[in-house]
């Protein structure tokens, strides 16, 4: 097996996501415990491409939008055409006040806070944040990011969590998404697979 070699997501999208057995995952890049210089991630990021991995995923999270305008650096020498994108939706970033930040586990960071919305309006809002931040039309696949007890704190807000997802539009608006070919596939991008046998 090598890194580059690609194998099809699923046989179910309508635009065939073929990823690379490895991928490169962003949340380091978002100064995950320890600030990442901007050469240092681009370096990473430029030996992930020349090495042959073609699948690329980050999130709002990671660094509160740190990643992902870092992953938009790289990809604009990669050429969008040439790999394989997926970010992640669930999580609004919000201008705040300094005392207002909420790093989470990440250094150095934008101001910025957290607020989480798995509506259908904080769906699209969040995308379109995504893409602006990447600088990029589009993502391949868009997840569903966190809507598990560990990052909810509790069975309570996480069975919320998924309710609101289905409820309040969330999961409607991934899928039109989806259907429109704005992205190929939608996904999770949780800690525990139990979320998905939660009641929605």
């Amino acid at each position: 097996m090598t890194v580059s070699q690609t194998e099809l997501l699923n046989n179910r999208t309508t635009r065939p996501v073929p990823l690379t057995r490895m991928g490169f995952g962003g949340a380091p890049l978002g100064n995950l415990y320890r600030k990442v210089s901007d050469e240092d991630a681009q370096a990473a990021l430029q030996t992930a491409f020349d090495a042959g991995i073609r699948f690329f995923d980050t999130a709002p999270q990671y660094g509160l939008g740190r990643s992902e305008h870092r992953f938009g650096q790289a990809i604009g020498r990669f050429g969008r055409e040439n790999i394989q994108l997926s970010t992640k939706i669930g999580r609004l970033l919000l201008d705040c006040e300094p005392h207002e930040v909420t790093p989470e586990a990440f250094v150095d960071v934008p101001q910025k806070r957290i607020v989480f919305d798995y509506t259908y309006d904080g769906v699209m809002r969040s995308y379109e944040a995504s893409r602006n931040r990447i600088g990029v039309a589009n993502s391949d696949i868009l997840l569903v990011h966190d809507v598990c007890v560990f990052s909810q704190g509790s069975q309570e807000v996480s069975d919320a969590k998924v309710r609101e997802l289905f409820d309040g539009g969330g999961y409607k608006a991934l899928t039109e998404l989806r259907d429109a070919g704005e992205i190929a596939a939608i996904g999770a991008g949780v800690n525990e697979w139990h979320v998905w046998m939660a009641p929605a």
